[in-house]
């Protein structure tokens, strides 16, 4: 046993001094598994929560977001990250005797979040409030604009039924009663509430009182996860008015598609006027499409994240209280739904306008297919007729030749009548067969010439290209 741990140790300093020996992705591979940490709480503590988010998805840069964080921290005088790029980091803003505040910072692909953990407890719940330390000079000097935020306080009370009573009492007085939720989390080791209403002060509303005997790891995974749920939840609901722009915008998409599909069925349809309303639906989907891909493709993220969290508290019934994971299939789940439908509607529109400018493409290659046949037809009709004139004209001109050289050799040969015994007019006849004949033969091999030369031609310009 000792030799295998040595051999470990050794093999162990041999890669760290030896750092080329390593995968360049084995650190930050290592490292993005522990990326985001737990706080450790010690109860009673107070909780406040901000998460950053620029108006535009595309606006979130990540040296502004580490250039506000230094700057939140230098109103402190607390310590910097140790490096650029980190995505968490704490720090401890104040450390008095009567009251310590912490924050943990972590930096998200689309938000920023500041999580401050205070000592200070006062008797009135959620109170004083942590927000006044996010001043509103800091958070308008940065793009981030406060997506949501929440306070959440943390109790601690020795037993189940102390909690059970507090639940009963305090908190139905902390929280409205409608979308009120609470339940046992972490094997009944606390109980979570909330409602998930803003408050006077524009914050959400949280209350997490455990058994004695939590360890502070277990009361900071169960804060990060519920404030995980709210941030979550927020981000994703930032679709929903866009699906419901998308559902307008459609419904006058999809009539002019009707209509023009229903144009494409008349005869007397002008196929050049169709195409260029079908260009113009398809490029209003595409520019809805575009426009909200990312949110879409963001939002089924978000929404798998708030179910993991939800699932994750392993919530237990309280009191007949209705629990958090019963509320986010009331109330977050139908505006999931609506988001999802409000795609798959796009999807279908665009489906619609390429399914029927296919169509039209295939009516208007079958149009041009049956105008090329007949003008076809009509080339070799008409080169039919060519061919029967130029026969026609063949037969003309070996007439009129023969006609003018069987003259020519008459009174070439005219003197011959007087020794043979024939007159001018027998030669004349005589002459006219042997001449057409010779006419008519020296004009069809002056034809086929042309004709081989021509080919030729073609041939060798074939060749060329």
């Amino acid at each position: 046993m000792k030799g295998r741990a040595v051999t470990n140790i050794s093999s162990a300093n041999q890669l760290t001094e030896n750092p080329s020996l390593d995968h360049h992705m084995r650190v930050p591979m290592t490292d993005e598994l522990h990326a985001r940490p737990f706080a450790k709480l010690q109860a009673p503590c107070r909780v406040a929560f901000i998460a950053l988010k620029p108006d535009e998805d595309s606006l979130h840069d990540q040296a502004l977001a580490h250039g506000q964080l230094v700057d939140f921290l230098d109103r402190f005088g607390a310590d910097h990250p140790e490096r650029p790029g980190v995505v968490y980091h704490f720090a401890t803003l104040i450390d008095n005797p009567d009251h310590r505040l912490t924050l943990k910072w972590e930096n998200h692909t689309e938000f920023a979040t500041y999580t401050l953990y205070s000592s200070n407890m006062d008797a009135e719940p959620f109170a004083p409030d942590l927000h006044d330390y996010f001043a509103p000079d800091w958070i308008a000097t940065y793009p981030g604009r406060r997506i949501t935020s929440a306070v959440v306080q943390v109790e601690i009370e020795p037993d189940i039924m102390a909690i059970e009573h507090r639940v009963n009492t305090d908190l139905r007085s902390w929280f409205m009663h409608e979308g009120f939720a609470a339940g046992w989390v972490s094997d009944h080791m606390a109980v979570l509430a909330g409602n998930f209403h803003l408050d006077q002060e524009g914050h959400i509303r949280f209350a997490l009182l455990g058994r004695k005997g939590i360890g502070p790891r277990r009361l900071g995974r169960i804060i990060q996860r519920v404030l995980e749920i709210e941030t979550y939840k927020s981000i994703a609901m930032l679709t929903l008015p866009i699906a419901r722009s998308i559902f307008s915008d459609l419904e006058g998409i999809n009539r002019e598609l009707s209509r023009t599909v229903e144009a494409m069925a008349k005869v007397d349809n002008n196929h050049k006027e169709t195409l260029q309303q079908l260009q113009k639906l398809s490029s209003q989907i595409a520019l809805l499409d575009t426009n909200s891909a990312f949110r879409f493709s963001a939002t089924r993220a978000y929404e798998r994240l708030v179910h993991d969290r939800t699932n994750i508290l392993r919530e237990g019934r309280v009191l007949g209280r209705q629990l958090f994971v019963e509320f986010m299939t009331r109330r977050f789940d139908p505006a999931m739904r609506t988001c999802h439908a409000a795609h798959e509607a796009l999807q279908n529109a665009s489906d619609r306008a390429d399914k029927a400018a296919d169509l039209l493409s295939t009516r208007v290659s079958v149009t041009t297919a049956e105008q090329n046949r007949a003008l076809l037809h009509k080339m070799d009709r008409r080169a039919e007729q060519q061919a029967r004139l130029q026969e026609t004209v063949e037969g003309i001109s070996v007439v009129a030749i023969s006609y003018y050289a069987v003259s020519l050799l008459t009174y070439l040969l005219a003197p011959l009548t007087k020794v043979l015994p024939m007159s001018k007019t027998m030669l004349a006849a005589g002459l006219v067969l042997p001449v057409a004949g010779f006419v008519w033969i020296s004009m069809h091999r002056l034809k086929e010439k042309l004709i081989r030369k021509g080919t030729d031609i073609s041939r060798d310009g074939q060749k060329d290209h």
